[in-house]
């Protein structure tokens, strides 16, 4: 877990490093991708997942100052890079947001974001998230948990409490 902006930096700027040498791997290879690499390879190249949660507030740029500003413009010049690339080298983000904004994340990086959800959304919003408005049209107001992807995928999601789930049960 990150919390602070200049180790996220680091940390991706890190993964931006990797990014380069396993394309140059791959170059010195012939191989066009990771699967590719890994099959014809006598070492296995393991994925990368960056995850962020709320990416919006790792790049609001709101009432910063000068060099905030900066940082953040660095942190999304690295998601842009790895959101364009990353793929093909097995290395992969998810990027999670309570509400999208267009000046939040760049067109860029929601372009090259191979699959995008959203939950219960209005136009807009489902506009920003899927570039259509099927979210806010498929999804009933009253549906919990039901989420709609950019390939046209409803699916519902479900909440399980361990707690719950185990209430009762003897341990020995």
């Amino acid at each position: 877990i990150i919390l602070e902006e200049k180790e996220l930096l680091a940390t991706l700027t890190n993964i931006v490093t990797a990014l380069e040498e396993r394309k140059e791997l791959l170059r010195k290879s012939g191989c066009a991708n990771i699967d590719e690499f890994n099959k014809k390879s006598d070492f296995t190249l393991q994925r990368i997942v960056f995850a962020c949660d709320e990416v919006a507030e790792v790049l609001d740029k709101t009432g910063l100052s000068k060099a905030d500003k900066e940082r953040v413009a660095q942190i999304e010049n690295k998601l842009s890079i790895i959101a364009r690339q990353g793929r093909a080298f097995g290395i992969h983000l998810i990027l999670a947001t309570q509400r999208p904004d267009a000046q939040i994340l760049s067109g860029q990086i929601r372009n090259n974001m191979d699959c995008r959800v959203c939950g219960r959304a209005d136009n807009v919003l489902s506009q920003i998230i899927l570039d259509s408005a099927d979210a806010s049209e498929r999804i009933p107001k009253d549906a919990q948990g039901r989420f709609f992807t950019n390939d046209g995928t409803l699916f519902q999601g479900y909440l399980f409490d361990e707690n719950k789930a185990f209430e009762g049960w003897d341990s020995r």
